[in-house]
């Protein structure tokens, strides 16, 4: 199978790169800009074994010179995580960018898999099924609210014909066997301040949860989607744990380490900015507006369509597992509490 890519050289289309690699498929892989590496699961660049064309998901055609020939499917992995990003830039990348796939992918006669995120569910919480995403619905960043709407033209795109699977990854941590990431990005810059004094008293309820996904079954759950597109045509995929993790628990883990200092959740009807310190209320500031609406809810995402279509389980993340991925950021140098 020839794969065209986009995202190679992010944290998720990096590991799909190598899964595919590992299996035989042929990978052409959409790069914008050079000196781009492209990280497998094992942290190998694994870009000299690909087709790299230079582009832009941000322009249409992807801003490509001339077109690939035989692709057999589109993947969508590229996106602007950054939860503070201007709505314009959202728009452009996460919007803009999934048009432009969807249109490639009609012209080349070939399925699309749009990756998503488990999140566009916005604030709902509790047990949230794969349903559509409601572009309306309210949303705690603008990151959220761009990949709803860009789940609504994929939608739009496949009730006119168009072959396409999305799938929607939770909070991406470490590989569930020993931790490892190759990219220590995103939600990690949270963790790191839950064991920082910069982050103090936060607003959290008590039974505050994170959905977190190991990176390996995000692969997994991808891979087996890529392989029969024909089973997952049409299918909203949710690649998340079989339970989200505490805070609570998160906090209590890191307070096990030499130098924390860990958060402290308090109620938010008890929070109040103005008492912070300058330092803390200056870091409140950045990140309270993207981050502490998660403190307040513990959203559970069902897994049923990777299970009923691939018999792949969630897999359960434990304390032990949650220490291998700490262990493993304070290994590469990240998480220094010291």
């Amino acid at each position: 199978m020839h794969v065209f890519l986009t995202g190679a050289t992010g944290l998720v289309g990096g590991a799909l790169a190598g899964a595919l690699l590992d299996s035989g498929h042929r990978v052409t892989a959409l790069v914008r800009g050079e000196g781009r590496d492209v990280l497998d699961m094992g942290s190998r660049d694994r870009i000299g074994e690909i087709a790299v064309l230079q582009g832009d998901v941000a322009l249409p055609g992807f801003g490509l010179a001339e077109h690939p020939q035989g692709i057999d499917l589109l993947v969508h992995c590229a996106a602007t995580v950054n939860f503070a990003a201007a709505d314009a830039v959202h728009e452009a990348v996460n919007v803009g960018g999934t048009a432009h796939a969807i249109a490639l992918a009609q012209d080349w006669g070939c399925p699309l898999l749009h990756v998503s995120t488990a999140y566009v569910c916005g604030r709902t919480d509790g047990e949230i099924s794969e349903t559509p995403a409601d572009p309306a619905a309210a949303f705690t960043n603008g990151y959220e609210a761009s990949k709803a709407r860009a789940e609504a033209l994929v939608e739009a795109a496949r009730a006119t014909g168009l072959a396409a699977a999305i799938a929607r990854p939770a909070i991406i941590v470490g590989r569930l066997s020993d931790g490892a990431i190759a990219r220590i990005d995103g939600f990690h810059h949270l963790f790191r301040l839950f064991g920082s004094p910069l982050l103090g008293d936060v607003p959290a309820v008590a039974d505050a949860a994170f959905a977190i996904v190991p990176i390996c079954h995000v692969t997994a759950g991808l891979m087996a989607m890529a392989q029969d597109m024909a089973a997952f045509s049409g299918a909203r995929v949710h690649l998340a744990g079989a339970a989200p993790f505490a805070m609570a628990d998160m906090l209590r883990i890191v307070a096990d380490y030499p130098g924390t200092v860990p958060a402290r959740m308090i109620g938010p009807a008890a929070y109040d900015r103005a008492t912070r310190d300058r330092r803390t209320a200056m870091v409140h500031r950045r990140i309270g507006p993207q981050f502490f609406d998660y403190f307040l809810r513990s959203p559970r995402f069902a897994g049923d369509s990777l299970q009923q279509i691939a018999a792949i389980t969630p897999p359960a993340i434990d304390e032990a597992a949650f220490r291998r991925m700490i262990d493993h950021c304070i290994c590469a140098g990240f998480l220094d509490w010291r």
